[in-house]
């Protein structure tokens, strides 16, 4: 029973559900609601402030993993989101190799410009495996729309994401 608890309470199943979670949220609200005439990115947020919360490294699993999972409901090659938004939570684990905790303000330049990075990669990467037609002048309004969205989103998700990605110290209580 004990290694039960630990599975549910590990910070990768509590990630995997995150991952879910937003997922939903991204092919049903978040479809439907075009600011702009743009699809807002809530698993690029999330890959994004998984970098902020975590470190580098385990920006660029957790990235990876929300970008795989949105690649299962997308018709783009499979990985090429999984690759961009690994890139984006590696991008932004940057923030930590600077200062021991980072600001508020720190964490939402870090992921705007995250977003920026990825929002314009995600063209170019799918040049390079053959799909045609994504890059284009629109592509700067996708990424300033997403830039200004993950900035007004990014202090709440960086709270829902230290939920799932940091493991919290247990003490024991000693009754005696």
């Amino acid at each position: 029973m004990k290694r039960f608890f630990a599975i549910i309470e590990s910070p990768v199943t509590r990630t995997f559900l995150l991952g879910l979670v937003v997922l939903s949220f991204q092919t049903t609200l978040f479809n439907t609601l075009r600011p702009f005439g743009v699809v807002l990115q809530m698993m690029l947020l999330f890959a994004c402030v998984s970098g902020v919360v975590a470190g580098s490294e385990t920006g660029a699993v957790a990235g990876f993993m929300f970008g795989l999972m949105y690649d299962m409901v997308l018709t783009a090659p499979l990985g090429l989101s999984a690759v961009v938004f690994g890139f984006a939570g590696y991008m932004d684990g940057g923030v930590n190799a600077f200062v021991h905790e980072a600001r508020w303000w720190m964490k939402i330049v870090a992921v705007v410009l995250s977003t920026g990075v990825a929002v314009l990669l995600y063209p170019a990467a799918s040049l390079v495996v053959g799909v045609d037609g994504l890059l284009g002048s629109r592509v700067v309004t996708v990424a300033l729309a997403c830039c200004g969205f993950n900035a007004l989103l990014a202090i709440p998700a960086v709270r829902i994401a230290k939920w799932a990605l940091v493991k919290p110290v247990r003490q024991a209580i000693w009754a005696e």
